[in-house]
């Protein structure tokens, strides 16, 4: 299960705060959710991702920085006991119950300097066999539709596929018992770098379906599933 975080000032303790969201934020304005009313901390000061029981912490270019066991981070996986100082608070990570393999993969996936078109994507698409209404995840690929790597295949095979430059993973397709679903790690409010069929996803986590078209940073893939 997810964790929490524990809230204390001065050490006393304040309060908890569950992970029991995907999306959360920390800050010192109204909106996000988990608000600390102090001058040291910026609008939005940091953001957390949890994706199963698995926790991540990023700094938003605040202005004095977001610190894990007193040291200062960029991105950071949680650990259960680690220590968050934000301004003069602290948030202590707490979770007992986190995963310990190598669940995730990380695709590396560069940007092309000339885009090609996008190949016709009905010489890609799989038939759909008539009277197969339930899904079958285990047999769910992404194919790349533009660039120099048009065509190559990825199966969605483990739990966690990260999308993005190595060190730099700006997108994760998580599985899950209804669906494949798909989540933005870098949610800059003035970039849209995913879309998924000419919608920006945002914060949220949005399911995916057969023959959806992935937009990220203008390369295209289409996430489909085999017969």
């Amino acid at each position: 299960m997810p964790g929490k975080l524990e809230f204390s000032f001065n050490s006393s303790r304040l309060g908890d705060f569950p992970l029991d969201k995907e999306v959360m934020t920390i800050g010192r304005k109204d909106g996000n959710d988990i608000r600390i009313e102090n001058l040291a901390v910026s609008g939005h000061h940091a953001k957390l991702l949890t994706i199963f029981d698995d926790s991540f912490l990023e700094d938003l270019d605040s202005t004095n920085g977001t610190y894990v066991n007193g040291q200062p981070i960029r991105k950071h996986p949680l650990k259960n006991g680690d220590v968050i100082v934000i301004g003069k608070h602290e948030l202590r990570y707490i979770n007992e119950s986190m995963s310990t393999g190598d669940d995730d993969k990380t695709v590396l996936i560069r940007r092309q300097s000339g885009l090609n078109p996008p190949p016709n994507p009905s010489q890609h698409k799989p038939i759909d066999m008539p009277g197969s209404s339930r899904e079958d995840l285990g047999a769910a690929k992404l194919q790349i539709l533009n660039g120099k790597g048009a065509g190559k295949e990825l199966a969605l095979e483990k739990p966690s596929v990260k999308l993005g430059k190595s060190g730099a993973e700006i997108v994760q397709i998580n599985k899950r018992p209804d669906g494949h679903f798909i989540v933005s790690l870098n949610q800059e409010s003035e970039k849209n770098l995913l879309i998924n069929n000419g919608e920006a996803v945002g914060s949220r986590a949005v399911k995916l379906h057969n023959h959806d078209v992935i937009e990220i940073n203008k390369l295209k893939i289409e996430y489909y599933l085999t017969a």
